[in-house]
């Protein structure tokens, strides 16, 4: 008897009796969460609804066309005049304050009326600001590179491929293009 005892504490015992008491836990756990109405309840096909007509995207922003118009031309003389764009953590929070135009009334200007997104925005002032440099001789004494950084870009990945976007060209073909 005094073994049988023993061979209650040993680990084969042990064991399986946890397997065995987590098995049972399962099982109820399974059993009460089926009886659960909540969780399965029967819908009809009549109380389903089907969205048919898609939302619009700025539906929830009161601004008329004259107001979207007005926010273009603050905008292009503030990207004019200041040059925010050189700033290469320029974002669009920090340009609507600037601007002191809602972030969501300026982001859907630059969508709707501009048709593209705030980095392309961004990137064509940098790109054309670059053009400009390269064929300025006052900037010979810097690299491409060098004046893409100048010019709000950060690294010279994202200048590559964005210059060829836009231009048709790599910036070095640019360059030899406007020396000839």
């Amino acid at each position: 008897t005094i073994h049988h005892v023993f061979n209650m504490f040993s680990w084969i015992f042990c064991t399986h009796g946890l397997t065995l008491s987590l098995s049972a836990f399962i099982i109820l756990i399974g059993y009460f969460g089926l009886k659960q109405k909540e969780i399965f309840v029967n819908f009809t096909e009549a109380e389903n609804q089907f969205v048919t007509e898609e939302r619009a995207k700025y539906s929830g922003s009161a601004m008329d066309d004259e107001e979207a118009v007005q926010y273009v031309i603050r905008l292009k003389a503030f990207m004019s005049s200041k040059k925010p764009y050189l700033d290469p953590d320029l974002s669009l929070p920090g340009l609507a304050s600037s601007i002191g135009i809602p972030t969501h009334f300026l982001s859907r200007v630059i969508n709707e009326q501009l048709g593209v997104n705030f980095f392309d925005f961004v990137n064509h002032y940098r790109v054309e600001e670059v053009k400009a440099r390269i064929v300025d001789p006052a900037f010979n004494y810097l690299s491409i590179l060098g004046i893409a950084f100048e010019c709000g870009f950060n690294t010279k990945s994202t200048f590559n491929r964005v210059f060829k976007k836009m231009t048709g060209l790599t910036p070095k073909e640019f360059r030899e293009q406007s020396e000839n």
